[in-house]
């Protein structure tokens, strides 16, 4: 369950998969169910740390089971995919309020979390440790981003798809250093992963860079309309 090389790979669209993803479908209409409709400050609070707790354990035993395995690198397992990343945001957004940072996490949270979960770069199937954090980790991102919406009442002006590009864009710089520094393929701003995900459609080189960035205006202008349809929803 915890070694390095999988006796089974993960197969795409596998019964396992399937399963997954239905899961998440049931977990995405509940939460809407649940958190767009008024609820106590008790069960705020119950979210918030699930939510927090989830987040902590899936980063921190990463990073152990990596070690413990003999497998860690700086260019493959530090927290820096995009996914990974955005739990830091996600975590600190459940502690305080931040309107901007939340702007960015919210349009962060839906559509690649979403891609991860159909076409997963991933090669541990069911019952690998990974498998359970990976997955776990990618419903609950998507969650607690309409579980901050709720709670803290945020809205979302149309500005807020520039602001969350432009703060995209100057992480993605950051990543950009790390990338150098590590060799790593960091928000995969080298090029897509290996396996076959959504991002094996973009291309290569320059046009790769410009394709991630129209899609993500692309993706953030979807964001934006689904969003405020859930605050309409919020705000009955």
């Amino acid at each position: 369950m915890f070694q390095a090389v999988p006796d089974e790979r993960f197969i795409l669209f596998s019964f396992e998969h399937m399963i997954v993803l239905a899961l998440f479908l049931i977990a995405f209409i509940s939460g809407l169910k649940i958190f767009l409709r008024p609820f106590s400050d008790r069960s705020k609070k119950i979210f918030t740390n699930v939510f927090i707790i989830i987040f902590i354990v899936s980063e921190l035993s990463y990073q152990i089971w990596a070690i413990s395995a003999g497998i860690w690198r700086a260019s493959n397992y530090l927290p820096f995919q995009l996914c990974s990343f955005s739990t830091f945001f996600g975590i600190f957004l459940l502690l305080k309020r931040n309107t901007s940072l939340f702007y960015f996490y919210f349009y962060i949270a839906f559509f690649p979390p979403l891609f991860a979960l159909i076409t997963p770069d991933l090669i541990y199937s069911f019952p690998h440790y990974f498998f359970f954090k990976f997955f776990i980790q990618h419903i609950a991102i998507p969650l607690s981003a309409v579980f901050l919406l709720a709670r803290d009442q945020y809205e979302l002006p149309k500005r807020s798809i520039w602001i969350a590009f432009i703060l995209l864009n100057i992480t993605a710089a950051c990543i950009a250093l790390v990338n150098r520094l590590t060799g790593g393929n960091y928000f995969f701003l080298q090029g897509p992963p290996v396996s076959d995900t959504a991002l094996s459609f973009l291309g290569d080189g320059v046009f790769y860079i410009i394709s991630l960035e129209l899609l993500a205006v692309l993706l953030f202008t979807l964001t934006w309309f689904i969003g405020s349809k859930m605050i309409s929803l919020r705000d009955r």
